[in-house]
């Protein structure tokens, strides 16, 4: 997707590049003004004339495309104006109605444009009539000025809708950054919260130990060694966006770490994931779940339940006896449910005298 992003995105940028050299291209068109002087030279009155209205055509000519790129009506309208005062002088004037039909269609409002094509070529229509110019030439002028003002109705649509897609293509780029910001930020606390639970428990562990079992709290400690290690490996595979975690590994340590905490485990798993997706979202859960259960609950017995359901969905249960009460989601919980959210499932929480319990579900594939 990125790199279609980027092509479309290089497209739009060669395509604006055009759009703000061609005006200046199309200025060689200029040249059909003098075309009629091949045949009969002007007097200096023609060349006085028409170089005090080329210079002014030039001056609105470049303001209109360098400055002005919204407010261009009076510059049309202008343009037109210098081809009806020319007019009297022997050059083709009517090119002159072509440019402003050409800036006309540019204008920013698209029914705004399309009315000040129709009145120019109505005005360049009468004025031929009580002039009395022959039929053919003011017939061309108005067929230029027809195709090449609706040919700049077609190119400003053309960049309104490749400006658009340059915005949605920026918004896709800040949804997704803010989206990857908040994934990190839910693995990075679900890994340390989850970590530095097990660093404390074991760590008191080893302080008990250490007085009658050196032994025992030296293993202790290579444990929580051994935890900080696996969590400095964690972080950076949560950061590269890599989920290594799976369940099975996930329940093997549930039960270490509940039991390093005094309570007492049961698991109880009669189905695989399966699915590495699913897997991983639901080993995030039980690892947010072990957690609070040892840091919040003051639970004695933690039960942990895997089981399919007659559609296929997989839900993940634990339930703990602890103290229970009023649930106030913080950011563990709540990333938990982001993330089950995210691949199309759901969390449930209960909690009351008799202890906390945690469905978690997802659908028979993670999203």
């Amino acid at each position: 997707m990125t790199r279609a992003c980027t092509r479309a995105q290089a497209r739009v940028e060669i395509w604006q590049g055009w759009r703000r050299a061609a005006p200046f291209v199309w200025l060689g068109y200029l040249g059909l003004y003098f075309l009629p002087w091949i045949g009969k030279a002007p007097g200096r009155t023609e060349l006085a004339a028409s170089a005090i209205g080329v210079i002014a055509f030039l001056a609105l000519y470049a303001d209109a495309y360098l400055r002005w790129p919204a407010r261009r009506l009076p510059h049309v309208v202008g343009i037109a104006a210098i081809g009806y005062l020319l007019s009297p002088f022997g050059g083709a004037w009517g090119v002159f109605n072509v440019y402003a039909s050409a800036l006309a269609g540019l204008l920013p409002d698209r029914r705004t444009a399309i009315g000040s094509l129709v009145i120019l070529q109505a005005a360049v229509a009468a004025y031929c009539l009580v002039l009395g110019v022959p039929v053919w030439t003011w017939g061309s002028i108005l067929f230029f000025g027809v195709m090449v003002g609706f040919g700049s109705v077609w190119q400003a649509d053309i960049a309104r809708k490749n400006g658009q897609l340059l915005q949605a293509q920026e918004e896709v780029r800040a949804l997704a950054a803010t989206a990857e910001r908040e994934r990190i930020a839910r693995d990075l606390h679900d890994l340390l919260g989850h970590t530095l639970t097990v660093v404390a428990v074991k760590a008191e562990l080893a302080q008990r130990l250490v007085s009658r079992d050196a032994a025992a709290a030296g293993r202790e400690m290579r444990e929580v060694a051994e935890a900080a290690r696996q969590a400095l490996a964690e972080v950076r595979t949560a950061v590269a966006g890599v989920r290594g975690a799976t369940l099975a590994a996930e329940i093997q340590r549930a039960r270490r770490v509940l039991a390093a905490a005094n309570v007492d485990a049961s698991v109880s798993a009669t189905v695989e994931p399966g699915d590495p997706e699913r897997e991983a979202v639901l080993a995030m859960a039980l690892r947010e779940a072990v957690t609070n259960v040892i840091r919040h609950s003051g639970a004695r017995s933690c039960a942990i339940g895997l089981e399919a359901e007659p559609q296929g969905a997989l839900r993940l249960t634990i339930a703990d006896d602890g103290c229970g009460g009023e649930i106030r989601e913080g950011s563990g919980l709540s990333g938990m449910r982001a993330r089950l959210s995210a691949a199309g499932g759901a969390l449930e929480v209960t909690s009351n005298a008799q202890g906390t319990r945690l469905l978690a579900r997802l659908p028979r594939a993670a999203a």
